[in-house]
């Protein structure tokens, strides 16, 4: 189809779903292809960061922001589920934004014994309310809520920011990202590249080939996590 119409350049935008197409499709056209990373997840090998994650974080951010209210004023613990069904960028992200007690990611298996031990220190020290915040992709978050409460005795209701975190309107940063990436892609297009993806790395924006973005997979720096604890205490 794409000969029939006499297309010779297409412009991917989405994620390692979109991008794993692309590559298939690379092998059965000559048309030039180039990925451009959008997905709230944040999870395409080779780019820091990807269109709408910074907006997905914010509007996740201004939601729990207004949870933290009512966990103050009626000391109670929230389990807030973000999305990130595979990965935990979103929620480490936010996680460490909003100050949350706990983060909960699918990278790192739980272990509700030291999720029950940080809410009994944390009321021990008179911080009745708290905020967890858990990826989608950990399980079932009611349980989990459920459970927190059986075994420390916390108030402790659940909360899922949901669909919105999909959409609005884009922050400065996202369009900012999108303008970058766009340019790229049209550049390389225009000088016979294809068969990549673009990204942000360390600053700068650069391409990489769409194989090696569809046969690896970006890390999450669990690292993070122990810096979450620290700023949490």
């Amino acid at each position: 189809n794409l000969a029939a119409n006499n297309v010779d350049g297409l412009v991917v935008i989405g994620g390692d779903g979109s991008f794993r197409g692309a590559l298939e499709l690379s092998r059965e056209t000559d048309a030039l292809i180039v990925g451009v990373p959008a997905t709230i997840d944040n999870d395409v090998y080779g780019s820091d960061e990807t269109i709408g994650f910074d907006t997905a974080v914010n509007t996740a951010v201004a939601e729990i922001d207004k949870i933290r209210d009512t966990a103050i004023s009626h000391e109670r613990v929230f389990v807030v589920e973000v999305m990130g069904r595979r990965r935990g960028f979103l929620a480490l992200t936010v996680g460490l934004t909003v100050g949350a007690e706990v983060i909960l990611v699918p990278e790192v298996p739980i272990k509700m014994e030291e999720v029950f031990k940080t809410v009994k220190e944390n009321a021990a020290k008179g911080k009745k309310s708290g905020i967890i915040v858990a990826a989608e992709g950990v399980g079932d978050t009611r349980r989990i809520a459920e459970e927190i409460e059986a075994n420390t005795g916390a108030e402790v209701r659940l909360s899922i920011v949901g669909y919105a975190q999909r959409g609005g309107s884009p922050t400065a940063r996202s369009r900012l990202l999108a303008s970058l990436f766009a340019n790229e892609a049209v550049n390389l297009l225009a000088s016979g590249v294809g068969n990549c993806v673009v990204g942000l790395q360390k600053g700068e924006v650069r391409s990489m080939s769409l194989e090696e973005v569809c046969s690896k997979e970006k890390p999450l720096d669990t690292r993070l996590l122990g810096l979450a604890r620290t700023l949490a205490t």
